[in-house]
Formats: C-alpha cells, sequence, structure tokens
C-alpha cells in the first residue's frame, strides 16, 4: 500500500503529495521504514540520508536535522535544509521541487 510523502523546506514544498512505496528515515530513535497504514508517530530526525522508493526506483537525499509526523495516509517531514544524494552519499544537483 502506497504513503504520500510531503517534504517542506522554508523555501516552499520540495516533494508535494508523491505517492510511493516506502521512505526510510534516520530519527533520533533509530532507523525506521513507513509505510502506508502504519500507527501514528512524531519523531525528529538526526542529519543524513533518507530514501524512498516508488516502483523500484530510489531517490536519496540528504536531510539536516527535521521532523516527520506519520500517519496511516501521509509522512510528512519538515526540514530546514536538503539536498539530492546518490546513493553512495555524493551530492548531486537539486531542483527548487522534486516531481
Amino acid at each position: 500500500m502506497a504513503i504520500n510523502l510531503i517534504i517542506s523546506t522554508p523555501n516552499g514544498k520540495f516533494v508535494d503529495n508523491k505517492k510511493v512505496d516506502i521512505i526510510n528515515l534516520k530519527t533520533i530513535d533509530g532507523d525506521i521504514g513507513v509505510l502506508g497504514n502504519m500507527s501514528p508517530l512524531v519523531t525528529a530526525l538526526k542529519i543524513g540520508n533518507m530514501n524512498f522508493k516508488v516502483n523500484n526506483q530510489t531517490q536519496w537525499i540528504h536531510l539536516h536535522r527535521g521532523l516527520a509526523i506519520i500517519n496511516a495516509t501521509e509522512c510528512k517531514i519538515i526540514t530546514e535544509r536538503l539536498y539530492l544524494v546518490n546513493e553512495n552519499g555524493t551530492k548531486v544537483p537539486t531542483p527548487d521541487k522534486l516531481d
């Protein structure tokens, strides 16, 4: 079951209601995988790389801390800074908004 991903920064929404299969986050309590139909959760995020998968394609994003608000249908991430990285963690060109 898919879950909607929303990532907001001070510059606006970087990801806006993208249906994804799974979201992997680094929280202050450890790494978590977020799927549809999860119990509600609010957690602080550590500096590090997150990723999400859509149709077996993985997208990596480096987050500079933040907050994740999760419910059964969506995962909202609020962060001050972010940029795209590849699977090795190397920074790659980052657009203003990810489609």
